[in-house]
């Protein structure tokens, strides 16, 4: 477990956001907390080993979620926001959960949105025609002025930031086009993750008074 909060000056509580990096040993145990439509949604994912990651990551969601909320993680139950974002039933958490490769990440907070991504470095197919459709004028001559042999890399640093913005307000696709350039937030913060091996990945949560703190 790779697990960072952010965590207030005052009440570490009310601005605490957590996030946590699980690995895919959880499979079986996310099993055995799953409901009906997690295992049959599990079910239908074609590519060897998706089912048991989804399982993974939805239950090392439940088990962190319930440790907050004090509930056994069988308990814990999920509704869809305004926007189709999931929230937990009838309380003050906020989160958001990405999984790439061999890792999921699961953002954490209170009574502020929260976003998550995370990416496994890879190569991409048609990476400047990408680049042209979604980046902002900003970010295209940020990546020109990469190397090229960094450039898949830098893009899915990018890429991260703007997901996570994008699941932190819950617009989806339609956020994608948003710059995502750091520090032109004026809401909201992003703080890339960088020390993690093999993977890029951000997280943004809504105002500025919040920090990222590693926990065990």
């Amino acid at each position: 477990m790779v697990p960072v909060s952010a965590e207030p000056s005052e009440d570490p509580w009310e601005l605490r956001t957590h996030l946590s990096a699980e690995s895919y040993v959880l499979a079986s145990a996310g099993r055995a907390i799953s409901t009906t439509a997690e295992r049959e949604r599990a079910g239908r994912l074609r590519r060897s080993g998706d089912g048991a990651r989804y399982l993974a990551a939805h239950g090392a969601l439940r088990l962190i979620l319930a440790g907050y909320l004090g509930h056994d993680p069988h308990d814990v139950r999920f509704e869809a926001g305004p926007r189709g974002k999931p929230s937990v039933v009838g309380g003050a958490l906020q989160f958001n959960l990405s999984h790439s490769g061999a890792i999921a990440l699961i953002a954490v907070a209170k009574e502020r949105p929260v976003g998550v991504d995370v990416e496994r470095q890879r190569s991409i197919v048609d990476l400047e025609g990408i680049v042209e459709r979604i980046c902002t004028p900003r970010e295209r001559a940020a990546l020109d002025a990469v190397p090229p042999s960094k450039r898949e890399g830098a893009f899915l640093a990018m890429w991260t930031r703007k997901e996570a913005l994008a699941k932190m307000t819950g617009d989806g696709f339609r956020a994608l086009s948003r710059d995502a350039s750091l520090g032109l937030q004026v809401d909201c913060r992003l703080e890339p993750l960088d020390d993690l091996p093999g993977y890029a990945a951000c997280v943004a949560a809504q105002g500025t008074d919040w920090r990222l703190v590693r926990r065990p």
